[in-house]
């Protein structure tokens, strides 16, 4: 289920120039919620993993291919990084 506050953080992030730049700085999840709360916003890291996997489950078979590509899907803020260790 979508949190509200994250679908108007992520729609401000899109129109403020300055406030994407933060964003894509964002080293990790958790650091994508604290500027969200600087904002006045509340939600977790782990909504925004809820969000992805949500926006993930509605692309098409063509967007999942492009993606699994890594092709950047228009209007996705971020990208998933595999880290093998």
């Amino acid at each position: 289920m979508a949190n509200p506050q994250l679908e108007t953080f992520l729609s401000q992030v899109k129109g403020d120039p300055a406030l994407l730049q933060r964003f894509s700085a964002c080293p990790n999840l958790n650091a994508i919620a604290d500027l969200g709360a600087e904002h006045g916003f509340s939600f977790s890291g782990v909504d925004v993993v809820r969000h992805q996997a949500e926006a993930t489950l509605r692309l098409s078979d063509s967007e999942l291919e492009a993606a699994a590509a890594g092709v950047e899907l228009e209007g996705h803020l971020w990208l998933m990084k595999i880290v093998w260790s």
